[in-house]
């Protein structure tokens, strides 16, 4: 058996008093060996990552070690001084954030912030040819082109994928012994995830590492653990090898996070009876945007939208799929008329969309609503939720008593309790907040509804519920669907078509088993092909023929 690296014994950590339970983490008992990657997994709220936040002293304020030991190295790193803990961080023990952007410097380039963490723990100072030589040995051992020229930028340069791979560099700056990654796939397109996923493997192996991956999602367990702790409420409720966890899982809570993962179930053989006219019709869009470079280099132009043509009937569901980049939420702006295109035409419900101004534009565009992928940032944290969904009524002449009465209805019918309307969204959790987004945009009953990666930073299990609620809500209140996403799992769940883009263009279109069983365009079978947890499908028949290849 290989060495054990970290043991948490029975460790428990409390909350500030006055919260809906005591502990975050209750008597977990986790084990890492090196060259082993174990993964935590769990939903929102279960204690993953307060578990791993523990054991590098990163506990939030008032939050606080009540129990156990985390050992490593012969330490209890429980209750480890902080001159200690500085050590061990970034040097023998590193950490993966989930966030690259909130967790780079933006102000600071990256290749300076790679050079910082190994000055950090370096002793002697190491010259600096040999410090500049060792940041480009970094970025380039993480699979990124042109290093010199990487490590000039700053963050907000980079693509999120690129910061994924330059935290990572930083992870690996002093060799540790173990590495704590922590949701470090979440919302990244599949490509970029499979690609972040298989570089951590790769060093891993190559370093001998132990790794604590904290995940909600059982589609990338199945692609890199070895072993699997399942977490809820604080508590594990079941370990054990990936193979037994994936194929016998003993809990219920188990099972059913394994059944949320989208995609394990094929695209319905039935196809949904869909008629009558396009609701709206788009032909020739057409978007390029122009950065400013200053006042002695030319424009930099991109094209976001090139010759798109797409229609969308009643109680339709059209999933556009690309990449981040591809333009696919320029092309739902667009249809929102929140972004005007260069060229093309929008012909909705028998109007030309882009040329109606003022008043006219106004009583149209109530029929075409939206749900943004962060449902914090979409509401007003100083506004009740009642107010939030009644707003949209009222502006368009509702009454104040009658708009709050459909609010409670919509707060209902999505699932929450009508006493909601009363309270404020840091009140609530990400998938309720989503939920409320979706009644706000349904309150004025739109005939459109478009979802722009609604879903995607979800646990699993939410997102599973929320795609159920949408396919519910397209029947009962016969809405056609515009649903953005990265992810062709999450396709497979709600859409009649498939629309895939690359960039700007669209490369291939079909209905949605057609598309899984025989993709034409070579883009298409590569997104297929990074489709997570291939070893999540029962059998040969439920797997896309391009994700079986690899």
């Amino acid at each position: 058996m290989s060495e054990v690296l970290l043991s948490i014994e029975k460790l428990s950590v409390a909350l500030p008093k006055g919260g809906d339970r005591g502990l975050a983490v209750e008597n977990v008992s986790i084990s890492v060996a090196r060259n082993e990657i174990v993964c935590l997994v769990g939903e929102s709220g279960s204690g993953k990552s307060i578990t791993a936040h523990a054991v590098l002293g990163l506990l939030p304020p008032n939050v606080t070690v009540a129990g156990g030991a985390i050992r490593y190295g012969g330490s209890d790193l429980a209750h480890a001084d902080d001159a200690a803990m500085r050590r061990l961080r970034g040097g023998a023990i590193s950490m993966i954030f989930q966030e690259p952007l909130s967790a780079l410097n933006p102000l600071a380039r990256v290749g300076d912030q790679i050079a910082e963490m190994i000055i950090t723990h370096a002793r002697p100072r190491p010259m600096r040819a040999a410090l500049d030589a060792r940041v480009l040995e970094l970025i380039a051992a993480v699979g990124l082109p042109e290093p010199a020229t990487l490590a000039r930028s700053y963050p907000f340069q980079l693509s999120g994928g690129q910061r994924q791979r330059i935290m990572i560099a930083m992870a690996m700056a002093n060799n540790p012994s173990l590495l704590l990654a922590d949701e470090p796939t979440t919302a990244l397109d599949v490509t970029t995830q499979k690609q972040i996923l298989l570089l951590i493997r790769r060093l891993q192996a190559e370093r001998g590492m132990g790794v604590l991956f904290i995940t909600h999602d059982f589609g990338v367990v199945a692609d890199i653990a070895d072993r699997v702790v399942v977490m809820r409420g604080g508590r594990v409720v079941e370990q054990g090898s990936v193979d037994e966890i994936l194929r016998a899982p003993k809990d219920p809570y188990t099972k059913a996070l394994i059944a949320a993962v989208p995609g394990k179930r094929p695209p319905s053989a039935a196809v949904r009876e869909i008629g009558g006219e396009p609701l709206f019709e788009a032909l020739g869009l057409n978007k390029t945007f122009v950065t400013r470079q200053g006042l002695f280099r030319p424009p930099r132009r991109v094209p976001a939208v090139r010759d798109v043509a797409l229609a969308l009937r009643p109680r339709e569901t059209v999933a556009v799929v690309g990449e981040s980049g591809s333009g696919k939420s320029t092309l739902g702006r667009i249809i929102m008329r929140l972004i005007e295109p260069d060229a093309g035409t929008l012909d909705f419900a028998g109007e030309n969309f882009l040329k109606l101004r003022g008043a006219q534009l106004r009583a149209v565009r109530r029929k075409v609503q939206i749900v943004f992928q962060d449902p914090f940032a979409a509401l007003d944290p100083r506004q009740k939720i009642g107010a939030a969904i009644a707003s949209g009524p009222i502006a368009y002449g509702v009454s104040a008593e009658e708009a709050m009465a459909e609010a409670k209805k919509l707060v209902a019918r999505v699932g929450l309790s009508e006493s909601a309307v009363d309270r404020y969204p840091h009140e609530f959790s990400g998938g309720q907040r989503q939920r409320i987004c979706i009644a706000r945009a349904l309150a004025l009953k739109p005939l459109v509804l478009v979802a722009d990666e609604a879903v995607s930073a979800l646990d699993v299990s939410v997102q599973a519920n929320i795609l159920a609620l949408l396919a519910e809500l397209r029947e009962e209140m016969n809405l056609a669907m515009l649903f953005i996403t990265h992810d062709l799992r999450v396709a497979a769940e709600i859409a009649d078509r498939i629309v895939v883009m690359q960039r700007g263009a669209i490369v291939e279109q079909g209905e949605t088993r057609e598309v899984f069983r025989a993709p034409q365009h070579p883009y298409t079978r590569a997104l297929l092909d990074a489709v997570p947890g291939r070893r999540l499908f029962a059998g040969p028949g439920e797997v896309p023929a391009a994700a079986m290849s690899a």
